[in-house]
């Protein structure tokens, strides 16, 4: 603000003059003569006037400054004294001296000063040097920063005001100062600095700037063009305020999800305006994290976001926290609680031998090194989708070495279905292998007695019966088949083969044995095939009279 001429002494504008360190001069010929210092600039609304800072001890009788053109490589062409100095702060003693009215320049360049004081007894003090800058200046006018507390509502502040040029020469602040863009009005802050925003042709600026969230700051703004600076006023403290937030989420959790398989968690961010209203937190990130892995989500336009993590072997708490400035703290937990390990069983093809044993191998697969209640069980079925029936079990091995297991037991149909079954344990799931195949014809032998268990010595005795055979369908006569037949004399266990015999188109068979021990008797089928399982008769005891 320019002063008025009633208020320039009790109320006086000054700086040091720019670009030059200014120096003391001392007396000339007594050391407790006078000595200027600080020589400065005062803005009138008369014009611009000198200043300066006087000690002199008899007391300052008068003050003469000399204006001269150039700088320190041009010669020096004087142009002006100034003789009209007043005290204006202090003593005559130690004062400071302003001069009075138009310091009569006509031309906006540098000027050298130089002032000398004389005091009462005569003492002329050596000059005081400084360089005076006499050019239009830069004013600010009505600079208002709105709204000063910031808040989630109002997260910007604007800055307004308008720029006049002050004439050195008249005093006048009336002329606006227009700016092109990347010059005019910044504001600082905290380290910071905005653009430059350009002053429009009345000499007023607008822009906005966005400090993000801040506590007990200043704004400070500053005009520039390509002849001047200036700093306007600095706003009032700038503080914020935190408003609610709110985190609905979906879903809350899940319970029993499978060990590696992924979980969704979406919800909704909300923050509250100064009214109650919730509206959406748009383009917000929140960080959703566990004991172990994190995670960001950034919500769209409505506020909205998704995020999807993965199922681990123990019940792990997911926090969805929002971070946003202007916005209390907050945030919500996401539980996947009794996580399922899921196993997963494998068959390989398995075979059927001649004695209808099963030879049947598999692995398995889960999270973990070994399956609880590991026992998994193997099942039969005639064809592979019903009468499901266990007929023996295993165990597989740790997941460590690779999770095999293979069997081999007896089965009562040596062209049936086979799987593997687990019926589960806490924290791991039930499994099923696919189902497996192998082929070979079943095979019977009906009748194959001895025609009489007393027999005398020397005698033969018929042995006699039908070999069949069955597939997929009925049971059907095996023939042009070789049956054979085996003796173990009482008291032994080694069979003998005694004799053979060739079954007929109807699979019926014939031996005619000679007793000549008593023993215990045997027709037996070997299969000389690769489709064919072994049948076996009756063990029928013969004693021999």
């Amino acid at each position: 603000m320019i002063l008025k001429n009633a208020a320039r002494a009790a109320a006086i504008s000054t700086a040091i003059l720019a670009g030059m360190v200014t120096a003391p001069g001392q007396a000339s010929a007594d050391t407790t003569g006078p000595v200027v210092s600080q020589i400065g600039k005062a803005q009138t609304d008369t014009g611009l006037e000198l200043t300066a800072h006087i000690d002199a001890p008899a007391g300052v009788t008068s003050v003469t400054a000399t204006l001269t053109a150039g700088t320190a490589n041009v010669p020096d062409t004087f142009v002006s004294a100034v003789t009209d100095f007043h005290l204006v702060s202090g003593t005559a003693t130690s004062g400071t001296w302003q001069s009075s009215g138009s310091l009569g320049l006509d031309v906006y360049a540098s000027y050298r000063v130089a002032i000398t004081a004389q005091d009462s007894e005569g003492t002329v003090s050596l000059p005081g040097h400084g360089l005076l800058a006499y050019r239009p200046s830069a004013v600010f006018h009505d600079t208002a920063y709105e709204p000063t507390t910031l808040s989630f509502e109002h997260q910007d502040i604007n800055v307004t005001g308008r720029v006049t040029e002050y004439d050195p020469a008249a005093g006048d602040t009336g002329t606006p100062w227009p700016t092109p863009a990347g010059m005019g009005v910044f504001v600082t802050w905290d380290g910071h600095t905005s653009p430059r925003n350009a002053t429009a042709a009345d000499g007023t600026f607008a822009f906005t700037v966005h400090p993000g969230a801040v506590q007990n700051t200043t704004l400070h703004v500053f005009f520039v063009d390509s002849t001047a600076y200036a700093e306007g006023p600095d706003s009032e403290p700038i503080t914020s305020v935190d408003s609610p937030a709110r985190i609905t989420l979906d879903r809350t959790g899940s319970t029993g999800a499978l060990v590696g398989s992924t979980q969704v968690i979406s919800g909704t961010a909300e923050g509250q305006q100064e009214d109650g209203t919730w509206v959406p937190l748009a383009n917000a990130k929140l960080l959703i994290q566990a004991d172990v892995g994190a995670a960001w989500a950034t919500t769209d336009v409505t506020g909205r976001f998704s995020q999807t993590v993965s199922v681990t072997n123990d019940t792990t708490i997911w926090t969805v926290s929002e971070l946003r400035p202007f916005l209390t703290p907050t945030s919500v937990s996401y539980t996947v609680a009794k996580p399922v390990a899921k196993v997963s069983l494998y068959a390989n093809k398995p075979t059927v031998d001649a004695y209808s044993r099963l030879h049947i191998s598999g692995y398995s697969t889960f999270p973990g090194n070994a399956l609880p209640n590991g026992r998994v069980y193997i099942q039969q079925s005639n064809d592979g989708h019903t009468g499901w029936t266990n007929i023996g079990s295993t165990t597989f091995g740790s997941a460590a070495s690779g999770g095999f297991a293979t069997s081999m037991l007896t089965v009562t149909n040596p062209h049936g279905y086979w799987r593997y079954y687990y019926p589960g344990a806490p924290g791991f799931t039930a499994a099923y292998s696919p189902v497996v195949h192998a082929f070979r014809y079943q095979t019977a032998i009906s009748g194959g007695k001895p025609s009489s268990t007393r027999v005398a010595k020397h005698h033969t005795v018929t042995i006699s019966g039908t070999l069949k055979q069955n597939g997929y369908g009925s049971w059907t006569p095996l023939p042009k088949a070789t049956v054979q037949i085996f003796f173990c004399p009482s008291g032994s266990s080694t069979w003998h083969l005694i004799t053979s015999a060739r079954t007929s188109s109807t699979g019926h068979f014939a031996a005619h044995p000679t007793i000549t021990r008593s023993g215990t008797w045997r027709v037996v089928y070997k299969a000389p095939d690769q489709v064919h399982v072994n049948a076996y008769g009756p063990m029928v005891k013969v004693s021999a009279i």
